[in-house]
């Protein structure tokens, strides 16, 4: 896949860790500062974020298919994508946002999208957790990475997911992006990142780093992305 291929969805800490700064554990909170039944994501880059021409996401493959979320997603169909977490900005502000990715019902094409209902209290965003302006932070509430339309009812996720972490470029209209880097050594292109298996049923906190594609821009360029899991009952994985 060439780096131009448009993709096509719509969307709705100080201790020294490894070149980086994360931020402490508050008092009474478990792995990555996450409370009982959430998910701490933290997402950094080389240079401070440029929300005026980037957007940058985890794709999370909550479906139990073992997959990771790829780039190549004209050779996948779009295969792993379940949810996304987004965070995009004009150059004067940023938000984050979830958003479920709904396959087509037939045949093949980008997923099409679907706006969970989130609080403050579910789903909340920091900028700037490092001081930096080099990571964002995301504290969200594992029950909301629920699949809801389709089918009507919820579905609770699979205790196995898969993830992988892109920077992308808007394109000529909304809802379109340019990959422009992905965990994968080859960025926005092959080869293509392999994700461990999340076991969600299990407490954790591990740091992932990008095989070091190099874009023209730091900005876009990802380092490494924490993820922290705090379950209200560990059990093991099946």
């Amino acid at each position: 896949m060439s780096f131009g291929f448009i993709v096509v969805f719509v969307t709705a800490f100080i201790v020294a860790a490894c070149g980086r700064q994360v931020t402490p554990n508050p008092p009474g909170l478990g792995a990555g500062g996450a409370p009982l039944g959430y998910v701490a994501l933290h997402f950094d880059v080389a240079s401070p974020f440029n929300f005026s021409n980037y957007q940058y996401m985890f794709i999370f493959n909550t479906s139990g298919t073992g997959l990771t979320p790829s780039t190549d997603t004209v050779q996948t169909n779009w295969a792993g994508y379940s949810f996304a977490v987004l965070a995009r900005g004009n150059g004067v502000a940023s938000s984050a946002e979830l958003v479920q990715l709904v396959p087509p019902k037939a045949g093949k094409g980008p997923p099409g999208w679907f706006l969970p209902h989130t609080t403050p209290q579910q789903f909340s965003y920091n900028l700037n957790s490092n001081g930096t302006g080099t990571e964002f932070s995301i504290l969200a509430q594992k029950s909301i990475f629920t699949s809801i339309s389709p089918p009507p009812s919820p579905t609770p996720s699979p205790p196995t997911w898969k993830f992988n972490a892109v920077t992308v470029q808007p394109g000529g209209s909304q809802g379109q992006w340019f990959f422009v880097d992905s965990m994968g050594v080859g960025g926005p292109i092959d080869p293509q990142y392999v994700s461990p298996t999340l076991c969600m049923l299990q407490a954790f906190d591990n740091t992932y780093y990008s095989g070091g594609f190099t874009p023209s821009d730091p900005s876009a360029q990802i380092v490494s992305v924490e993820i922290a899991n705090n379950p209200i009952k560990p059990t093991p994985c099946p």
